[in-house]
């Protein structure tokens, strides 16, 4: 498994995948910036519902904006594909992420949907069974890359990360890691006050260690 940290590493892989640093962390600011909308009259998954939408929406106001990528929602599984590249991107809120050490952990148990689509993602492993190279590669076995963004009150940590397979409802594996954001590189103001006052306006700074 290669975890990729720096920039000089990332970005030029990130480059082959059709996407750029700034893309993943425009959305990662609006995972984030939606969680904290969750004030204390919210039921308790409001946060992670908000967040989750939010991701969501804003991979495919970046993703849909660039030329070959669709949205996708086969079996029910929210997400960006592009045919060409042959890959999948699903965001993900995780209870771990950006760590060099520890892989990350979705904050949700994953189920058999994802756990097929992260399966079918390994064709390319097994030539025997790869499809016609007459065909484009189909969306089934599109490589499946999970945008994971772990939000713990002000520290935000994240990673653009392929994973292997799903076992006991999580993760288990990946292919590749590339660290986003890691602990301490976020810089952002403290949690909203549930005061029944709108949102004020920030910006967000992700200053990478050097």
């Amino acid at each position: 498994m290669s975890v990729l940290a720096e920039e000089f590493e990332a970005g030029p892989r990130l480059a082959q995948l059709g996407m750029t640093t700034a893309d993943l962390l425009d959305i990662v600011r609006g995972a984030v910036g939606a969680r904290r909308n969750a004030v204390a009259f919210h039921p308790a998954s409001a946060a992670g519902l908000f967040s989750w939408l939010e991701g969501t929406a804003q991979l495919r106001r970046v993703f849909l904006s660039k030329e070959g990528w669709e949205l996708s929602r086969r079996d029910n599984i929210e997400s960006v594909y592009n045919p060409r590249l042959g890959i999948k991107i699903i965001f993900q809120n995780a209870e771990r992420a950006g760590d060099p050490i520890f892989e990350p952990m979705a904050a949700n148990r994953k189920g058999a949907a994802s756990a097929r689509a992260v399966d079918l993602g390994q064709i390319e492993l097994f030539p025997e069974h790869r499809i016609e190279k007459e065909q484009s590669v189909a969306e089934l076995n599109a490589n499946v890359w999970i945008l994971f963004v772990e939000a713990q009150g002000p520290n935000v940590r994240a990673e653009f990360s392929r994973p292997k397979a799903i076992s006991d409802e999580q993760y288990a594996g990946f292919h590749e890691r590339i660290l986003l954001v890691q602990d301490g590189e976020w810089d952002n103001p403290g949690p909203l006050s549930d005061d029944g006052e709108p949102p004020a306006e920030y910006e967000v700074t992700v200053s990478r260690k050097g």
